[in-house]
Parts: structure tokens; C-alpha cells; sequence
């Protein structure tokens, strides 16, 4: 029975992220193949949960949660960190009987939005739940001391990435020549990437690469979450992206990553003196423990929140701060 419940919940995880509201920027054909395909996916979400028989469904405020939770007359508990999703918010906030977004969220999500100090990262890149394997190294085939970079390349065709201008090729092989010239240089990326490039692609599972990451000199990068994810783990981030996410403008701000819309003069002299200078990772030290020190256990919030559902919404009702206390 337990197999079976872990199935049907891996299932819908699937679903959920899968396909829905994902699009190829300046390409409608894609867009309406996505679209079409839409009521598809809430069918067979709407048919797992009524196999399942939840009694909250938990999310990041998801068109399947929100719509497929209403009509099965569901608890709908929101974790929300995007605010670039205006549209979707419309027709999906108002379903969700809770909303719950880092302090960092500059967004308005109407009734029972709260707030806590933290991010969705820290839900499990925290120093209480994630301890880097420095055997990562070596199976990178690093030698001991050996600087390294990280770069993540993104595909841009989430929704929310439609008709935002980004680094060409031209400029993505000088990022890559500036690095390699001063670092090792390891890729992530999530679409082919050209012959000249492919050497630096990052050659371990997927699961290694948040070691990798806390143990890297400098991420740089396209992706959000993965710049958010660098800050988190201690490694000074170059977020290379036009997007304007409230969790990266506070990490900005805390001084553990900088945001550039592309990879411009002022983009490429912030990474030139990254890329110089002497013990990075002791000189962000500080600056990382401070940006912890003001977070909360996200993890042990969150946990309590949905256990505790809805005696914890009552309580935050009262006390809009009570999320501080999970220190």
C-alpha cells in the first residue's frame, strides 16, 4: 500500500512540473502544443488525487493544485518564491487556502499571504540539512586547492522567460574564454551544448552538483535558483538573467551575488575581479554567515506548518512573526 501511495505521489510530481505552462520563447507553435495539452495533465492529476485520496495538497501555488484542489474541495497550502507569474496568479491564488512566501517577496497574493525569513533553497541547502561531500572533488578530478567555476546555461523557455533578451553564443564562448583562462570551468546546462563547449560540461550525476557548488570559487550564471543556491551555500553568485526574483535581490543586497541583466561591460568587470581575486571563498565568509544568521530552519517551519494545518494558520493569523521562531 505505501508503494503504491509513493507511486501515485512521484506521479503527480511528474505532472506537476512537467509540461504545463512550459514554452519555447518565439515559438507559438510550442506555446499551443503546451496549452492543448493542458487539460490533459489536470485529468490525470484529477485522477491521482481521487485514487490518492489526499486530505491538503502542497505546492508552489500550481495551476493542477489550485484547480484540481478546489474541485475536490481540498486544503491547498502554497509555497511561493516566483514573482514573475502575474497571470497565473490570477487564476491561482484565490484557490489556495494559504500563501507563504519569503520576507524577500515583493509580490500581493490577497488573503492569508504570509511571509517568513528565508527561501525555498534554504529548505534544503541549510547548514542543518546539508553538509557538502568533498569527495566530489576528486571525482571532478580536481587537485587539492585547485580553484573551479561553475557556469549554468539555461534553455529559456519557461514561461515566464517568453521575449526576455539573453547572452547569444558569441557572448556565452567569451564568458567561457574569460573563465578558463584564469579557473577549471564546469558546465550545467539544460539544452545540447556546441562541440567547442562540450569538454566543459559537468561530467557527475545531477545529485552532485549542489557539492560541487558549495565547494566552488564563483558560480555564474543564467539560472536563478541555482544563483540563489550558490548564495545559500556560501559560493558568491553572478546572476546573469533580467528577471528580478525577491530572494536574489536580497541575497544582492546581503552582498552574496551580483545581477546583471546580460553579460555586459559592467557584467564582464565584475566577473574579471571574481575571477582575481585572492581566497574568495574566505573573503565571502562573513558576508555568508551574516545572510544565514537572519534566515530561519525553513525545513522545521515548513514541517510545521502542514502538520500543525490549520491550528498553524490560526497562529499565524495572530502573529504574523511566529515564523521567526524557527530559528
Amino acid at each position: 500500500m505505501f508503494a503504491a501511495k509513493r507511486k501515485d505521489v512521484t506521479e503527480a510530481l511528474l505532472i506537476e512540473y512537467n509540461l504545463p505552462f512550459v514554452i519555447f520563447a518565439n515559438n507559438q507553435k510550442g506555446l499551443w502544443r503546451k496549452i492543448c495539452y493542458l487539460p490533459v495533465e489536470l485529468w490525470r492529476f484529477h485522477s491521482l488525487v481521487r485514487r490518492f485520496k489526499p486530505s491538503v495538497l502542497v505546492s508552489n501555488l500550481s495551476l493542477h493544485s489550485s484547480w484540481i484542489g478546489w474541485i475536490h474541495r481540498l486544503t491547498h497550502i502554497a509555497f511561493v518564491d516566483t514573482e514573475e507569474r502575474r497571470l497565473l496568479d490570477l487564476i491561482t491564488a484565490p484557490l489556495a487556502q494559504v500563501k507563504l512566501t519569503g520576507r524577500s517577496y515583493y509580490g500581493k497574493l490577497g488573503r492569508h499571504h504570509y511571509t517568513y525569513p528565508g527561501n525555498h533553497e534554504l529548505a534544503y541547502l541549510h547548514p542543518k540539512h546539508f553538509k557538502p561531500d568533498s569527495t566530489v572533488l576528486s571525482e571532478l578530478g580536481l587537485k587539492a586547492g585547485e580553484p573551479f567555476v561553475i557556469v549554468r546555461l539555461i534553455a529559456w523557455q519557461a514561461f515566464h522567460d517568453a521575449g526576455l533578451s539573453h547572452m547569444d553564443l558569441d557572448e556565452r564562448m567569451q564568458l567561457i574564454g574569460m573563465i578558463v583562462k584564469k579557473k577549471r570551468l564546469f558546465i550545467s546546462t539544460e539544452s545540447p551544448l556546441p562541440a567547442a563547449l562540450e569538454p566543459y560540461r559537468f561530467p557527475l550525476p545531477a545529485g552532485r552538483l549542489h557539492h560541487a557548488l558549495a565547494l566552488a570559487d564563483l558560480y555564474i550564471g543564467e539560472g536563478i535558483t541555482m544563483a540563489s543556491e550558490a548564495a545559500v551555500l556560501g559560493t558568491p553568485a553572478v546572476l546573469l538573467n533580467p528577471l528580478q526574483m525577491g530572494y536574489c535581490l536580497e541575497e544582492e543586497r546581503m552582498g552574496m551575488l551580483f545581477r546583471f541583466d546580460r553579460l555586459g561591460g559592467e557584467a564582464t568587470q565584475k566577473i574579471a575581479e571574481l575571477l582575481e581575486l585572492a581566497g574568495i571563498r574566505e573573503v565571502f565568509r562573513e558576508k555568508h554567515r551574516h545572510f544565514i544568521s537572519s534566515m530561519i530552519d525553513v525545513t522545521a517551519f515548513m514541517t510545521w506548518f502542514v502538520d500543525c494545518y490549520p491550528e498553524s494558520l490560526a497562529r499565524m493569523r495572530e502573529d504574523p512573526c511566529y515564523a521567526g521562531r524557527f530559528v
